[in-house]
């Protein structure tokens, strides 16, 4: 015997193990790639081999052969439909955020009542098997210490586990996110229950027979008894039943359904389990027999429930016994802790939060924390109650058999849930009632105490009806009537009347991979602000701000949104994100809106291809088949629309904008995500008002007069802008009109090209006009400064000689002014075809550049006149273009005097710096506004206000100074003036135009 010190010891020890473990995985002190490993998940689901597995599994072998195997052999064929079952359950869990089966069904029949029922149920059905547990704890103190102590040591490991289950279970409802913690230490103590029954089933191999050659002597010896192990199986007593309760129990068990769907666990984990939980299973059922068989050899008088208990203990391993009484510790611990957290949050969300809505208006989050963790201490007692309240007889799995068949109740709904879209909530409340009905009456009755006076001799009959049809068992009669009922029932009130548009849409989401509900039917609030005053009627003002906040800055959502489809998303977002916290039922029904939402049919639908072209783009939902290609297909549309030279914009019928493309955001100068769901007259101007009067003019089928052409200014910008429009067609019946679409071209550049080009073609007719005058001047003038000559040469007097030289000096400056007018007049001349072009790039001072520009600029008589100080030395010589040169500086020049006063001056200063000549054209005009000043050097900006002004001239002399290597930039103040610097390399320095070495 084992004092009973040393097992409660040994019970404490093993829980502050757990608990350490399961804080450190909390508190990442486990490294997360371990606590978060795959095989994690595999382990925990070993929480449903509870102490019915360690302990009672020996006896059910005793009295019904390998049926055993059919508890284990269920939980492998519902791995195998993982595809089917686990896979789909695990998206809609996650996508829904539904932490349980009651969540889920309630969700599914768009109803409180399905819910709450099934919660209910699931609460009464878990009692018995929490009751096993204690049973089972009990039974072992009195087999390894003797009768006397077993009702102390229950009631301790009662309170130690309601200690560890309210500390880690009950987590704060804010802190969402998986459960690393509990998951760590149900994993550690499935690892740890399946090496302690591995070396029981050693021992009792080596210790009873000497090893496996005298275990085989022995079973030669007793043929009957092994002969005996496989007739159920045969005669089919109990088997085929069996395999559906356990095929159920494998993910419906709460315990099961926690680990598997609510714990956080990804596709990776479940695909991994799907083959490492069946193996676990098999290889915690190999000790089983080898244990049956040696304390049928070393006590056949005991309960074969204690063998894997006194079998240690019998040859002589006590700490193998202490070892084994702490696996079944273990066993039971998890099976208890887990299934009460599950039960706890299901009865919270459906049974209690319902009713007790207004106790919620403040602190919230603490309320149900403290809610959560009294459910949690009210189900470990009631199941040590019902446990001392219940007769200790029979079988120890008669219980746990008992919860199956409560839990295969759940069957038929569940593959309604996923297979079945005509499935109403009448249907599903109607079988589920039936069932639980029979269930009562066939199973739970005879658990129920004496003392409760009920006369179960009506259950004679039923059970002598089950033996002469060859179910010796008592499970087999209850799940084949139970289960017919219940589908029964559910096919036939379900066809009745059809289900609701509600049930229907989330049957879709059920049954197939779709994308969100459809907002047709959904309500959606008119502001944040609407939103969150609707929420704070159930969770308090600061509860409310707490959600609304937390929700907005994980979608990055302003407070000031009031676009529908960004409020649908926060109202989405914030069903998810409560659903933990108060349940989906309830979540859903605090974050609608008041009023449905506006715009008719037509602007449901424009809306909903808002909405799922939203989700589509975030990648939220995972499509497969031919979803995921016509995905793919829409990406590639996606990816042709947003690199189009065009500004793309599609307006709803609901008159807000439905989609833009990245060239249309360049324009606008807003992102994609800002302009998706607002109304056109949120744009900033001038586009409100364009894009406006071109959908209007779309709408009202003007479609075919051409495009707007207008000139715009954006964001300082002079902005030349063609809109093309077109009426979309209808896509659904519904809608009256399917919107329009605008395509923006800007035409800047390409005005800005045809200005240049009619700008260089007007002085190529002044320099064929002047090449014209030229000639006709020449001719004259020649014979001028010939006479001039004449009459000096033969002049007599000095003073007509004078005047003969004074005739010589206007003619020679004439001649001048025509040459340079020539010159300047070529420089934009448009080459004729197959004209090649001789190079005229040579050494030019720029001295005698801005005295020709100079000179050029006081032909205009009409512009005001100003005195032009220049202080250019000799030594400023680049290699370059001299006409452009001169091209250049008149532009220069003539902005300077048009921006003066007349009689201003002007000041060109040049000067060598760093190896570069740097010359400064100085005025002290109007200046430049500081907004222009970054614009002033694209085309068509100008200051100018007389219509002479084409804004072209600071382009095209930036242009021709880049063109020489340097740098052209202004300084300006209103007021003060502006200077212009131009930087050019210096003759022969690095990056200056190379001058040819033969001129043609």
């Amino acid at each position: 015997m084992i004092n009973v010190g040393v097992l409660l010891f040994a019970t404490g020890a093993w829980l502050a193990v757990l608990a350490a473990i399961a804080l450190a995985a909390q508190r990442e002190r486990i490294p997360r790639a371990l606590a978060r490993h795959p095989l994690v998940l595999a382990l925990s689901l070993g929480v449903y081999a509870s102490s019915w597995t360690y302990y009672g599994g020996v006896g059910f072998a005793q009295r019904h052969g390998l049926v055993f195997l059919a508890v284990y052999l269920g939980p492998t064929l519902a791995c195998i439909a993982t595809p089917l079952l686990w896979s789909r359950v695990l998206r809609i869990t996650r996508e829904q955020r539904l932490s349980s089966l009651a969540d889920l069904l309630a969700f599914r029949f768009q109803s409180p009542a399905a819910g709450a029922l099934a919660a209910a149920f699931s609460l009464v059905a878990s009692v018995p098997y929490v009751a096993q547990q204690f049973r089972a704890t009990e039974q072992s103190v009195r087999v390894l210490s003797g009768p006397g102590h077993e009702e102390a040591v229950g009631a301790v490991f009662c309170a130690l586990l309601a200690l560890f289950t309210a500390f880690f279970g009950a987590r704060p409802p804010a802190e969402h996110g998986r459960e690393d913690g509990l998951a760590a230490a149900v994993a550690f103590e499935s690892a740890a229950k399946l090496a302690v029954l591995a070396a029981v089933g050693l021992i009792a191999v080596l210790g009873a027979f000497g090893g496996a050659g005298g275990l085989a002597d022995w079973l030669g010896d007793h043929a009957a008894e092994v002969e005996a192990l496989g007739r159920p199986v045969r005669e089919d007593g109990g088997w085929t039943s069996m395999l559906v309760i356990s095929f159920a129990a494998a993910f419906l068990l709460p315990r099961q359904w926690h680990m598997a769907f609510a714990s956080g666990a990804g596709d990776r984990a479940l695909a991994t389990a799907a083959w490492a939980f069946p193996l676990f299973l098999l290889a915690l059922n190999l000790p089983v027999l080898p244990v049956l068989w040696a304390g049928t050899r070393l006590a056949p008088a005991e309960p074969a429930d204690s063998y894997v208990l006194l079998v240690p203990q019998l040859l002589d391993q006590r700490w193998l016994a202490l070892a084994a009484f702490i696996g079944g510790i273990s066993a039971a611990s998890a099976m208890v802790m887990v299934t009460a957290v599950a039960l706890a949050n299901d009865s919270a969300t459906h049974l209690l939060l319902p009713l007790a809505r207004r106790t919620l208006r403040r602190n919230v989050y603490a309320r149900v924390l403290w809610m959560r963790r009294g459910l949690l201490t009210a189900i470990l007692v009631g199941g040590w109650l019902f446990h001392r309240a219940q007769p200790n007889r029979g079988l120890l799995v008669e219980s746990g058999i008992v919860s199956f068949v409560a839990f295969a109740q759940f069957l038929p709904g569940l593959f309604a849930v996923l297979f079945w879209e005509r499935a109403t909530r009448a249907g599903f409340i109607a079988g589920l009632a039936a069932g639980i009905a029979t269930w009562t009456a066939t199973c739970l009755a005879p658990l129920l105490p004496e003392l409760t006076g009920l006369d179960r001799s009506w259950l004679d009959p039923l059970r002598a009806g089950a033996g002469r049809a060859g179910h010796a068992d008592s499970w087999s009669l209850p799940t084949l009537v139970s289960l017919a009922v219940n589908s029964a029932t559910l096919g036939l009130v379900s066809l009745l009347r059809p289900p609701a548009d509600e049930e229907r849409e989330a049957a879709r989401l059920c049954r197939r991979r779709e994308i969100g509900p459809s907002v047709e039917r959904a309500t959606v609030p008119a502001s944040v602000d609407a939103l969150e005053e609707r929420l704070a009627r159930l969770l308090g003002r600061e509860a409310a701000g707490i959600e609304v906040t937390r929700a907005r800055i994980e979608l990055d959502i302003p407070r000031d949104e009031t676009r529908p489809t960004e409020l649908h998303a926060l109202q989405e977002r914030l069903h998810r994100n409560l659903s933990p916290l108060v349940g989906p039922v309830l979540a859903r029904t605090v974050a609608e809106a008041d009023a449905p939402a506006a715009g008719g049919a037509s602007g449901a639908l424009t809306e909903q291809l808002r909405w799922l072209e939203r989700r589509l783009a975030r990648g939220e939902t995972r499509l497969v088949g031919a979803a995921r290609e016509l995905d793919l297909l829409r990406r590639w549309l996606r990816s042709v629309l947003a690199q189009l030279p065009l500004g793309v914009c599609a307006v709803g019928s609901d008159g807000a904008i439905s989609l833009v493309n990245r060239r249309l955001e360049a324009l606008v100068g807003v992102e994609e995500r800002d302009l998706v769901g607002a109304p056109l007259d949120r744009l900033p101007a001038p586009f409100a008002e364009l894009f406006s009067r071109a959908s209007r003019a779309a709408s009202a089928g003007e479609a075919g007069a051409g495009a707007d052409e207008v000139e715009v200014r954006v964001a300082g910008r002079a902005r030349a802008l063609r809109v093309h429009r077109a009426a979309l067609d209808p896509l659904d019946a519904r809608a009256a009109s399917g919107g329009v679409v605008l395509l923006v071209e800007d035409r800047t550049e390409q005005r800005a090209l045809e200005a240049q080009l009619a700008h260089r073609d007007r002085l190529a007719q002044l320099g064929r006009l002047a090449a014209g005058v030229a000639h006709e001047v020449g001719n004259p003038l020649t014979g001028i400064a010939c006479l001039a000559q004449n009459l000096r040469a033969e002049a007599e007097s000095d003073e007509l000689r004078a005047r003969a030289s004074l005739i010589l000096g206007e003619a020679a400056r004439i001649e001048a002014i025509l040459r340079s007018l020539l010159d300047h007049a070529r420089t934009g001349a448009v080459q004729s075809p197959g004209e090649i072009r001789r190079a005229r790039v040579g050494r030019v001072a720029l001295a005698e550049v801005v005295a020709e520009a100079e000179r050029l600029i006081r032909l205009d008589r009409a512009a005001p006149r100003v005195q032009v100080e220049q202080a250019c030395p000799e030594s400023l010589v680049v290699i370059g273009d001299r006409r452009e040169l001169v091209q250049v500086f008149v532009n220069l020049l003539a902005n300077a005097r048009d921006a003066s006063e007349p009689g201003a001056t002007i000041a060109v200063r040049g000067r060598i710096e760093a190896g570069e000549i740097v010359v400064e054209v100085e005025d002290h005009g109007s200046g430049i506004p500081e907004e222009l000043l970054g614009e002033v050097l694209e085309p068509f900006v100008t200051t100018k206000r007389d219509p002479s002004g084409t804004g072209l001239g600071l382009p095209l002399s930036r242009s021709i100074v880049q063109d020489h290597g340097g740098t052209l930039a202004l300084r300006s103040a209103v007021g003060q003036g502006t200077t212009v610097v131009v930087r050019l390399p210096l003759a022969g320095a690095a990056g200056a135009r190379r001058a040819p070495e033969a001129e043609a």
